[in-house]
């Protein structure tokens, strides 16, 4: 089998990964994309120049057709801006940048994870820097897909503060977050949460346990949402910002979003009355590799 590079370019992060008879992600580079955007001039100057130094890297490194696909801040550019942009990032290049839709990136989501837990009815919940998609699917069913304009951007710049040395208001930044949720007509117990979260709660210290809800071996644990809104209150109130962002040096950048986004998703996991937990590190990138029949 043929392996394929693909790189997966969102709002705050792009992640180089190789498609054979597995997904790898090879490694993950932070680039604030929404800083200084502007949906009429697009990105700064500065995250133009190291995102087309970093095709360049990937090029020389693991050959020269990649395929990219950008989501969330990109879909925010203007006609005019985005046909500017793929231009010049062809030029610059020679790769094509395909923004997708948010309709595919939720596709690729469910054909990540749907089919995975079984007959179990679960909401899949995978939070970006400017927008939360969450699916509800039973089985290999889709129930329910909602589109949330809220994001960890969103609560870094209305809550500044959350990445202080401590910080002891995470109870309003939930109740802010509750507010801004829809309202699922699905009675749903199970959530799998995706992005690097298992990732993150193993090196965070989260009480995680065995998956006993269903058997995969790329979702070996679950954790109750007890035991996660408890580790969350810790992460603010006991660990400084600074300890927390050294546990992963290789990419500081992503932990600056970690407080911001553990909130989210309790204030996600209490409002629609989730029990447990299965963190997982499948993306969309596993989901376009299941719609292209590379691995099962």
């Amino acid at each position: 089998m043929k392996e394929k590079i693909v790189i997966d370019v969102g709002s705050s992060s792009v992640k180089v990964y190789r498609i054979g008879k597995k997904v790898e992600l090879l490694f993950v580079r932070s680039i604030f994309f929404k800083d200084d955007f502007d949906s009429e001039k697009g990105v700064s100057e500065r995250n133009k120049k190291e995102l087309f130094q970093l095709m360049e890297e990937v090029k020389k490194s693991y050959g020269a057709n990649p395929k990219v696909i950008a989501t969330a801040q990109f879909r925010k550019l203007s006609p005019e801006a985005r046909k500017k942009f793929i231009h010049e990032f062809f030029t610059e290049t020679g790769l094509n940048f395909e923004i997708i839709s948010q309709e595919l990136e939720n596709l690729y989501i469910e054909k990540a994870l749907v089919g995975k837990a079984g007959a179990k009815k679960v909401l899949l919940v995978n939070i970006g820097g400017g927008s939360t998609q969450l699916v509800v699917v039973h089985g290999k069913r889709t129930l329910e897909r909602i589109n949330v304009d809220m994001g960890v951007g969103t609560l870094l710049k209305e809550f500044p503060e959350i990445n202080e040395e401590y910080s002891e208001n995470i109870d309003n930044i939930i109740g802010f977050a509750k507010k801004k949720l829809p309202e699922i007509r699905s009675k749903v117990r199970y959530a799998v949460y995706t992005g690097g979260e298992l990732n993150y709660m193993e090196i965070a210290g989260y009480r995680l346990e065995d998956n006993d809800l269903f058997r995969d071996d790329n979702h070996p644990k679950k954790i109750s949402t007890e035991n996660f809104s408890r580790r969350n209150r810790e992460v603010f109130e006991k660990i400084k910002f600074k300890e927390l962002v050294g546990l992963m040096p290789e990419n500081s950048k992503w932990m600056q979003g970690s407080r911001a986004c553990s909130t989210l998703a309790q204030a996600i996991f209490e409002k629609y009355g989730i029990k447990f937990i299965v963190p997982s590190d499948s993306n969309i990138i596993d989901g376009l590799a299941r719609e292209e029949k590379k691995y099962k």
